[in-house]
Parts: C-alpha cells; structure tokens; sequence
C-alpha cells in the first residue's frame, strides 16, 4: 500500500478493570493523534457479561472505524503500544481471557485475509461475539465480512438465530452512552 492510500480499518476496542469508557476514550484519543491514523466513527458504548472467561467485571465495548497508511502489522504493534500506554498488562503464562484495562482488537482491516499466529484478519471470533457484532452494525451495517460472505447486519441477525436455538449461549449486552 502507498502512503498516499488508506485501508478502512475497524478496531474492537473493550475494558472490564477501571473508568472503562473514560480508557476507551482515552485510547481512542491516543490513535487520533497519530499522523497515520484518520478517526472516521465511534461506536456507542456497549456494557455486556464477560463471553468465554469467568469474571464478575462487565466489559464496556466499542467499535471504532478508521482509515490509516499503516500496514495491518504496523497498526497492530500500534494498537498494543496504546494497550500498554493505559495500563495493560498481559500475563503470557495465564491460561485464557483475562480481565483488563484495555483491549484493542484488529477486527478488520480492509478486505485483507491474513492467516498468521501473531494476526488473523478478519479477527477469527467477531461472528460469534455480539459485543462486537451490537457496535460495529451500529456504524457500519453494510459492511462486508468477505471471509464469512455476510453483511455486518447478516452476521448479527445469524447470531441472535443461534442464540435464540441453544446453539450458542446467550449474551447479556445492554447500549450505554459516554460520559459528558
């Protein structure tokens, strides 16, 4: 990609320790100021139960979408000097989803596929998380998963499908709003 171009990027961004909307924010400030990065939208916040991790924390979730000329490698490393930046810190020898600060995810970053240990593009899991799937309809309802071949509205509506089967547990997740 040229330096002149940008790539429509859109960033899962969640926290269950702390101000979690004040450090949502907060990280979303600290992208912005980087000259790379052109802040397109900004979710609602959305508090939801902990999916696949025991916590008696609720998580505030956010999508944010953005266009940038960093490459998808160069954004994550920035993604995770943000993290650290506010405070998260990563434990590699706990086993699974830990409670956090802060949390920035990849989701999507234009229609690149990417299949490495270190980044999965599209994010391997959204489809199946309705803390990510509730935001990220609210800015970007037609937004083609070109991996899963549905809308961002399709992968919700499946998912509420599933939800309402018993295939896959229910998930608690009220909209919010942020402070001030």
């Amino acid at each position: 990609m040229k330096a002149d171009e940008s790539a429509r990027v859109f960033i899962g961004m969640g926290s269950n320790l702390g101000n979690s909307p004040e450090t949502l924010l907060a990280a979303w400030e600290i992208l912005g100021q980087d000259s790379k990065i052109h802040l397109v939208a900004l979710s609602s916040p959305y508090v939801s139960a902990p999916v696949d991790m025991h916590s008696q924390h609720w998580f505030t979730n956010a999508v944010g979408e953005l266009r940038t000329a960093l490459g998808p490698e160069e954004l994550l490393a920035k993604l995770m000097e943000v993290e650290a930046t506010l405070g998260r810190v990563r434990d590699e020898q706990a086993f699974g989803y830990q409670d956090r600060t802060i949390d920035l995810d990849l989701l999507y970053y234009g229609e690149e596929q990417c299949d490495d240990p270190e980044l999965v593009l599209p994010h391997p899991h959204l489809h199946d998380r309705l803390f990510v799937l509730s935001p990220l309809l609210e800015i970007a309802p037609d937004f083609y998963d070109i991996r899963r071949g549905k809308t961002v509205r399709e992968l919700k509506e499946r998912l509420e499908i599933r939800m309402a089967e018993g295939a896959v547990r229910k998930q608690e997740i009220s909209p919010s709003n942020w402070p001030g």
